[in-house]
């Protein structure tokens, strides 16, 4: 029993990111909640600048799709992604909000959010992307990632009604893994885990 992987452990284990999803009719009402969970995260000093706007409609997942450059995409020779996704989570930071929290009484004494070496907002913000690619590889299906340089963040923006003042960190994709792309990537083996001291 002691050597056996805890659930978690096997979430993770078999978790992988995936850019190449299947057309379905098939609905998953799962993943209206997922959300609600991937937004149970810690944020610096409790600022709660961090939120989520889930995207199911077909027609706003093809707007999206359409505004992240999925054409182009494919005319490299990679499968269809954005356009089969299921739903699509936009990660949102709320940067002042993070500057407000720091700047009441009890945080006088705190390095200030301006002066942070790391802004944590991003850290926060990474730890919600977690939460909710696990959510959705719980039901079942896989998911990917694409960060906001990859996409026209302004537009995206202006078609959800997301306030100017926030910025788009990227979005996290659901959906049913199709078959793999005949594109080859190598990527290298190289040791990322050490115990004690750092050593190669």
């Amino acid at each position: 029993m002691a050597n056996e992987e805890t659930y978690l452990q096997n979430l993770l284990a078999n978790r992988k990111i995936v850019r190449n999803y299947i057309e379905t009719n098939k609905e998953f009402p799962e993943l209206k909640k997922v959300i609600d969970y991937a937004i149970k995260i810690p944020t610096a000093g409790f600022s709660r600048g961090i939120e989520f706007l889930h995207i199911s409609k077909k027609e706003n997942i093809n707007k999206l799709a359409k505004l992240a450059n999925e054409e182009s995409y494919v005319q490299k020779g990679f499968n269809k992604w954005i356009s089969n996704s299921l739903s699509i989570y936009l990660i949102l930071i709320n940067e002042k909000a993070y500057h407000d929290r720091y700047s009441e009484k009890d945080k006088k004494n705190s390095t200030q959010s301006y002066e942070w070496i790391v802004p944590y907002w991003y850290v926060d913000a990474g730890a919600a992307m977690m939460n909710c690619m696990l959510l959705i590889e719980e039901i079942g299906l896989k998911s990917g990632f694409l960060g906001s340089h990859n996409m026209k963040s302004a537009e995206i923006k202006s078609l959800m009604k997301i306030p100017e003042s926030y910025q788009l960190l990227g979005f996290v994709t659901a959906g049913i893994e199709g078959k793999a792309s005949s594109i080859k990537k190598n990527v290298p083996k190289k040791k990322i885990t050490h115990y004690e001291y750092f050593n190669k």
